[in-house]
């Protein structure tokens, strides 16, 4: 039996009038040749699934620096469903970076690609990417690029600044970092590039170092120079590191390294909140709070100075600034001064000057600075803080007994397995897996990563997480997910799968209307198939490091697959799957003297989930302006570089990743 494009072909040559079948039939000879062409969809292809744009330009690309285009349209105008089969590309330069490359398209579907350029010699990039439709001919896209080698260069005056130790609530001295243009051409500092997120200046986000200096872009012709001045202020007792990357407009991003370590104060009285506060809304709710440390208890805290947002006031009693910043204020910084005052006599004094940004509403449900456990008015405590406490019955702790602490042997297996891996042959890859809201501060993170001078030139860091990739489907081992991650991503990096040692996990399953524990324990059994799968895919895989997903309250009633709380109960997942493997279950033994591995060794990378506005411990809070629209996505650029400064921060310094990220 014909199908119905034959049928279809067929009625339309029947339809021909008879001059054209004359016509055509003095061009051929033959009538029936047309026909067998028509039957067979020669030539109509490219009208039933199309692309559009037919032609996408990169225009020129610096070296060595990813060009973006505009994305496409695929279309499926047939009345019944395609199957995409794959995507050749013409030229080894380009790559996609959006879209699967494998999918099914239902009737009259459309579905996006997005495409990536990178070319380390200078010259014209003309070619084909072809869309491959099963039975159909391929859906051709043409693109073009031109890569240049560009006369600038952007030179540090220093990789690593140390500010050796300071007490909470003071400010060390500032220290400068000057980025000079050493070459013969301009260049702009977090200037646009053909990027879908363009280039930016990578701040210290949320951390005890803070910078000024020239608000991008900045541009430098030769000789030119732009001097940055860095300041620590820590909140908390220890060692911390951070960075601060610049980005060019025609140039690979470059950074400079911080250190620095927090100290109690021995005398007197000191404010020792962040001097930089969370960013409020326009006509939204807010909360932050000031502390001090020293003296006699309790405290008074009072505005010496300057202003708040209008609508918020502080407690003082508490240091708690709250209140709703009414809808007419005016966006930007706030500087004021706050003053603490203990109960000593004669009294103890302590000023701090604070900014606090206010922003215009996102679009995102702004008011749900945090949430309860459900059924409650408590709020809800993240997993490092409710250590040995409950959540809906189930222990906190990242580790077993309410623990942060991966337990030996354990954890020193862990340890091990990591110094190993430094021998590894190089180039030696990272992966990540997830979904889109990994994807995307992952992709900073890379870009952080490959800036950073402590970074380990053997490694190779390669984003495999994507949009709409839950944990239930990277669990089901034929997934398209492992083929554009395994044939397209690995391949552009110059890496293959052989060469994968660690694996950076970040997933969800919860929907709305899901339930607790049950919605964790799905999840959990998700990520132990995925750890299977791993090492299957991957065999030289060692390490799989998870995260946990951000605040999503303020996606409340805007986003409808996923908020809060399943966002924080995902972590649970996480959690437990580790823990089965630290009780030894044998479908997760990494190590060959306890039987056959079937899994790599499992563990926390940096858990960043915290209660919105309520800050953690270590300070960490989730504002409004750190999300996207939707309330559930990390915003571009602030919440991609708070998160890629976090697990740079962490990579960089756990034990259990040291060894092989940084360079010896």
């Amino acid at each position: 039996m014909r199908s119905s494009s034959s049928r279809r072909a067929a009625g339309e040559h029947a339809a021909l009038g008879k001059e054209e079948k004359l016509r055509i039939t003095k061009l051929t000879g033959k009538v029936t040749f047309v026909l067998s062409l028509l039957t067979l969809g020669v030539g109509r292809a490219s009208a039933q699934v199309t692309v559009s744009p037919t032609s996408v330009s990169f225009g020129s690309v610096a070296l060595n620096v990813l060009g973006y285009a505009p994305r496409v349209t695929l279309t499926n105008h047939f009345t019944s469903k395609v199957s995409l089969t794959g995507i050749t590309f013409g030229l080894p330069q380009y790559s996609v970076n959006t879209g699967l490359p494998q999918q099914t398209l239902a009737p009259g579907q459309s579905v996006q690609f997005g495409f990536i350029f990178l070319a380390r010699k200078a010259g014209t990039y003309n070619s084909t990417i072809t869309f491959n439709i099963q039975g159909q001919a391929g859906v051709p896209l043409s693109v073009s690029a031109t890569g240049f080698n560009t006369r600038a260069a952007a030179t540090l005056s220093a990789t690593a600044l140390d500010f050796g130790t300071v007490n909470l609530g003071s400010t060390s001295s500032s220290q400068p970092v000057t980025v000079t243009n050493t070459g013969t051409a301009a260049l702009s500092i977090a200037a646009a590039d053909n990027g879908a997120d363009g280039n930016h200046l990578l701040g210290i986000y949320h951390q005890p170092f803070s910078y000024t200096g020239p608000a991008p872009p900045a541009t430098l012709q030769p000789g030119q120079s732009a001097t940055y001045q860095i300041a620590f202020s820590p909140v908390v007792v220890g060692p911390t590191t951070s960075t601060l990357t610049f980005c060019y407009s025609v140039l690979p991003c470059n950074a400079v390294d911080f250190t620095g370590t927090g100290a109690s104060p021995t005398s007197g009285l000191n404010i020792t909140s962040y001097p930089t506060l969370p960013s409020a809304t326009q006509g939204f709710a807010y909360q932050a709070n000031v502390t001090a440390l020293g003296g006699k208890a309790p405290y008074r805290f009072r505005v010496q100075s300057g202003s708040m947002p209008p609508g918020l006031t502080i407690n003082g009693t508490t240091g708690a600034i709250t209140g709703t910043v009414t809808s007419t204020a005016t966006v930007g910084a706030y500087t004021f001064t706050v003053q603490a005052q203990d109960n000593s006599s004669p009294r103890l004094n302590a000023t701090q000057m604070v900014t606090l940004n206010v922003s215009a509403p996102t679009g995102a449900n702004c008011a749900v600075t945090s949430v309860n456990v459900p059924n409650t008015s408590t709020p809800i405590v993240d997993l490092m803080d409710l250590g040995t406490g409950t959540y809906q019955g189930q222990e906190g702790g990242l580790y077993p007994y309410g623990s942060n602490i991966d337990p030996d042997p354990h954890h020193s297996d862990g340890v091990a397995i990591a110094e190993g891996l430094a021998a590894m042959p190089a180039p030696y890859v990272l992966i990540s897996i997830g979904e889109s809201a990994s994807q995307q501060p992952f992709e900073e993170f890379i870009t952080q990563a490959n800036a950073d001078p402590e970074k380990n030139s053997n490694l190779v860091i390669v984003d495999g997480a994507e949009g709409g990739a839950t944990a239930n489907i990277w669990m089901q081992s034929t997934s398209a997910y492992w083929d554009e991650l395994i044939n397209y991503s690995l391949p552009f990096a110059g890496v293959n799968s052989n060469q994968v040692v660690a694996a950076w996990v970040d997933d969800v399953n919860s929907q709305q209307g899901a339930t607790f524990p049950g919605d964790a324990q799905t999840l959990q059994g998700a990520y132990e198939t995925i750890a299977q799968l791993l090492l299957q895919k991957f065999p030289n895989i060692k390490l799989m490091l998870f995260s946990s997903l951000n605040y999503s309250g303020y996606s409340q009633g805007i986003n409808t697959t996923l908020n809060e709380p399943q966002s924080y109960e995902s972590a649970f997942g996480a959690k437990w799957a580790i823990q089965d493997q630290i009780n030894g279950a044998a479908n997760l033994n990494y190590d060959s003297a306890n039987g056959p591995v079937l899994a790599p060794w499992m563990g926390w990378s940096f858990y960043y989930w915290g209660n919105g506005l309520i800050p953690r411990s270590d300070g960490i809070t989730w504002s409004c302006q750190d999300l996207n629209s939707d309330g559930l996505h990390p915003s571009d650029p602030l919440g991609h570089i708070k998160i890629g400064q976090y697990l740079l921060d962490w990579f960089k310094t756990s034990d259990l990743t040291a060894p092989w990220f940084v360079q010896p």
